[in-house]
């Protein structure tokens, strides 16, 4: 870099004037990825988004004429695939550059008067990719008798995926940036809400079979189509009667490595990233729901983990740091982010809990794993990200789904994230939330503060069980003492507090019958400390004043008398032996 180029780079940082702010936006992405029948779904569709992103963004930096630090979020500083999309200079390994963590938006500082044409770059180009990819995957499939009109549908499908947005803002040299931040932000915001509509111009008016997965799109090809392709490869099409539309076929087969010596395997991405078939092959033996629940000590079961950062829009624009009216601190934030989803993330999932990692975007984590480890995995993602970011004041909250290893996976990717809303809005952030779905069709939800104590309150119940000293009925007939008080009547808050002396009385109770492991003083410490979780969950939520006052304290109330209950059902059913139930 020279001299000029250093001086115009400060000038555009410090906000003279010469720069525009630019914020771009690629969807759909959770309806997309959650339209998945295996592992390898669900991964290629969070990876294919990052792909995207990579191209648009490797395009808008060459274009442009701009430095990786100039995009200002997500941080390309090293980041792996990037290296290997470019033509590399740095070793860069398939494992590192095949994780999916690059976030459907990014921020740019632009010279002044070349926002829009970016913008037009990255759409052009994502466009253009995604063309590509359909391309080799059509050429493929069995089409050779496929009815013409087969591919004008498969054509309009991919070019009606993409759904891109963006706005630009001047920045003006009097300007703080997090004002300019701000209003290029609002201005997105303002777009998104502003629908598109084009005219749909359907390929033919006869009635034809949706997509399998998502319910929408028209399925590709006919009855022949379909016999030849499922019959032909059984290992991929696993499910014989499904269905599919252009963009989920892409989704399945745009990596198709599962033979390294086929001579008509889809190598699109060795092919692109200049990595050897092997490799690619190697990194992409995803593991399925059923080899992910055998490292489940007690039964087949499976958590689908779906993390989010609290008020990281508010952090990145800054409004909480006297420090942070600065695109510095914008890009700090960005290149914490990376390095938590790049080596954090992954290292706890894949290493530590036995898990499957889906997507690690900055804050944003999509794991499955063996269904005993989902909640200390959540634990430690949680601490991690605190950890790596406490410098801006990182919280996270976290939603878990633990299923049979036979259920939807597109179910429990749903319920996974509606846990996590449950955890920001039902606990107020800060928040973990469970929804467990037993085979016998019973289904539990709860859920509490990270530091409530009750996380560790339920490991104590863990270590004691498995020690001997706590039976395994202790939850059970804890349970059926308190079930007929129905303590799910939150709002009868008079009654609620009558029963607390008589559910402290029937824990004690419990303990003395099913805690005769316990020696010395562990009853009566285990007691206090059940107590005390009881004695949290007992408090009625306090009226602030006013309807906004209340909504504000409906938001914040972390507990429900009935978690005191789900609390113990939860952890015996996660950390036991339970057959098929």
């Amino acid at each position: 870099m020279t001299d000029h180029d250093r001086d115009l780079k400060q000038k555009k940082r410090q906000g003279d004037g010469s720069s525009e702010i630019l914020l771009f936006q690629l969807g759909p992405v959770q309806d997309f990825i959650a339209q998945a029948r295996s592992t390898r779904d669900l991964w290629s569709g969070s990876f294919m988004l990052s792909w995207l992103m990579a191209n648009a963004l490797r395009e808008v930096v060459t274009h442009g004429g701009l430095h990786d630090e100039d995009v200002v979020f997500p941080s390309l500083k090293d980041n792996p695939l990037m290296l290997a999309l470019r033509d590399r200079e740095a070793p860069v390994t398939s494992e590192l550059a095949l994780i999916p963590n690059l976030p459907n938006r990014f921020l740019a500082l632009v010279p002044k008067g070349t926002a829009a044409d970016l913008a037009d770059v990255a759409a052009r180009t994502i466009r253009d990719e995604l063309e590509s990819m359909g391309k080799a995957v059509w050429q493929w499939l069995p089409t050779n008798d496929a009815d013409p009109s087969c591919k004008e549908r498969w054509d309009t499908q991919i070019a009606a995926f993409p759904q891109m947005i963006w706005a630009y803002t001047a920045w003006p040299a009097d300007e703080p940036w997090r004002d300019a931040y701000e209003r290029v932000n609002a201005s997105l915001a303002a777009r998104r809400n502003t629908r598109d509509f084009a005219q749909w111009k359907p390929v033919n008016t006869e009635a034809t079979v949706k997509d399998s997965l998502s319910g929408k799109e028209e399925c590709i090809g006919d009855e022949v189509f379909w016999k030849k392709l499922t019959e032909g490869h059984s290992q991929i099409f696993t499910a014989a009667s499904h269905r599919y539309g252009a963009m989920n076929l892409i989704k399945r087969l745009w990596m198709h490595v599962e033979d390294i010596e086929a001579k008509h395997d889809i190598n699109y991405l060795a092919d692109k990233l200049n990595f050897k078939e092997k490799e690619i092959w190697r990194t992409l033996r995803v593991k399925d729901l059923p080899s992910i629940a055998k490292d489940n000590k007690t039964g087949s079961y499976v958590a689908l983990l779906a993390m989010d950062g609290d008020k990281m829009g508010t952090i990145l624009a800054g409004r909480e740091s006297a420090d942070a009216d600065s695109p510095q601190y914008h890009t700090e934030v960005s290149q914490t982010l990376s390095e938590y989803a790049l080596y954090d993330v992954p290292k706890l999932v894949r290493e530590q809990f036995k898990g499957h990692l889906i997507y690690a975007g900055g804050d944003d984590v999509l794991a499955i794993l063996p269904g005993d480890q989902a909640v200390a995995c959540a634990r430690a993602l949680r601490d991690a990200f605190k950890a790596r970011g406490q410098a801006f004041g990182f919280e996270a909250s976290c939603g878990i789904a633990v299923g049979h290893q036979n259920a939807p996976l597109q179910m429990l990717v749903k319920e996974a994230q509606r846990a996590e809303q449950r955890a920001k809005h039902g606990y107020g952030r800060a928040a973990l939330a469970i929804s467990l779905y037993k085979r016998s069709g019973e289904i539990i939800e709860w859920g509490c503060k990270w530091e409530s104590g009750a996380l560790d309150l339920m490991a104590k119940i863990t270590e004691l069980t498995e020690a001997g000293k706590l039976s395994g009925r202790f939850p059970y007939a804890l349970a059926a003492l308190l079930r007929p008080y129905a303590l799910d009547d939150e709002k009868d808050t008079a009654r609620l507090e009558t029963m607390r002396p008589v559910v402290e009385a029937d824990v004690r109770h419990v303990l003395s019958r099913q805690g005769e492991g316990l020696k010395g003083g562990e009853r009566e410490a285990l007691a206090t400390e059940i107590n005390r979780y009881l004695e949290a969950c007992w408090q009625p939520p306090k009226s602030s004043g006013g309807i906004a006052g209340a909504q504000a304290q409906k938001a914040e109330t972390t507990l429900r008398p009935q978690d005191f209950i789900n609390l113990f059902l939860v952890e015996t059913f996660i950390n036991r032996h339970h057959g098929e139930n």
